[in-house]
């Protein structure tokens, strides 16, 4: 028996990953095999396939951070998922695959309101905007929020978090017509350029990042006193696509290198978060996990953009950072 996979066998384009077959093996003491029915698409992976992600694997390398699916099989000392159950789980590498084998701590039951479409949206997104506005940035009601990234997955949970929590949300695109898509989340909409044009859009008690390079030192500016700001990458290095070393190294250029006695005058504080190194830790793991009760209480609705048959990951991965998508970009099984 076999099942489907997507590897990065080479960097490069969004055509150049492989789509291939594995034999089937059964779950080991503490594991599930679960039969994947969608897989996320994050950013990551797109610079993961460009040779730009020192934390992926050695090559050839299976890209994807999440699934949802049933459970096809449980090792033994498993009691916390059973067969036929539907579930979402964090994968860190291997997710774009049909049927994923992973210990039982990175698996949790499907939330009530969600289902395997949507569920497979969460925990990259959430966790990313769990950590980011609260267990970083202690956001609370009556702040002024920034959210960069606003039309992506992480951005559309935010905004709900964030005016959940009482503040008042500002979100940013680079593409007019999406502008209205963030006012329908409840935010005020900019483009980057009316944004940087505008300077009376300044004291914000919290700005998230996603943009890295000039845009951190530019936004910084625009934080109010005791302002945080979370960086949550560095998509300015990417652009339409392809692998361009000059366009990365400028990026890492512009990324202001913070003076801790800049900060005493500015009264504001910088965050640098990579929200996958902090779910390695196994007490943060099953601390995300416990919180994901939130997405049910607060009625959190992660939106999915489109979705890619998974033959079609590269046409997914070209939509995605192109900047066409709104939302969760996944691929079905």
């Amino acid at each position: 028996m076999t099942h489907h996979e997507i590897a990065i066998e080479k960097f490069g384009t969004a055509q150049c990953m492989t789509y291939r077959d594995r034999a089937v093996m059964p779950p080991g003491a503490g594991e599930v095999a679960i039969d994947v029915k969608y897989s996320g698409v994050n950013f990551a992976d797109v610079q993961m396939r460009l040779g730009f992600y020192p934390d992926a694997p050695k090559k050839p390398f299976v890209p994807g951070y999440e699934v949802s699916g049933v459970v096809a099989d449980v090792g033994a000392g498993v009691t916390s998922v059973k067969r036929g159950d539907s579930v979402v789980a964090g994968t860190y590498f291997g997710g774009y695959a049909s049927r994923v084998t992973i210990p039982a701590t990175q698996v949790f039951p499907l939330p009530k309101n969600a289902t395997l479409e949507s569920g497979a949206a969460m925990p990259v997104n959430y966790f990313t905007a769990q950590l980011a506005l609260h267990d970083m940035a202690r956001i609370r009601a009556g702040d002024k929020v920034l959210i960069e990234c606003a039309t992506g997955g992480v951005g559309t949970l935010a905004i709900q978090m964030a005016r959940h929590t009482g503040a008042e949300v500002v979100g940013l695109t680079t593409s007019p017509h999406k502008k209205a898509f963030i006012e329908g989340l409840g935010a005020k909409a900019y483009t980057l350029d009316e944004f940087y044009a505008d300077p009376a859009l300044a004291g914000f008690d919290l700005i998230v990042n996603s943009s890295g390079g000039a845009h951190i030192q530019r936004q910084r500016k625009r934080l109010g006193l005791t302002g945080r700001m979370v960086c949550l990458g560095m998509s300015s290095g990417v652009k339409d696509g392809r692998r361009n070393f000059a366009r990365i190294a400028v990026a890492a250029l512009r990324t202001p290198r913070i003076s801790v006695l800049k900060l005493f005058d500015a009264n504001t504080g910088i965050y640098a978060l990579n929200a996958l190194h902090v779910l390695r830790d196994p007490v943060w793991m099953e601390r995300m996990t416990r919180s994901l009760v939130a997405i049910d209480k607060l009625d959190l609705r992660p939106h999915v953009g489109k979705v890619f048959a998974a033959k079609d990951a590269g046409d997914a991965h070209a939509f995605l950072e192109t900047k066409q998508a709104t939302g969760k970009v996944l691929l079905a099984w």
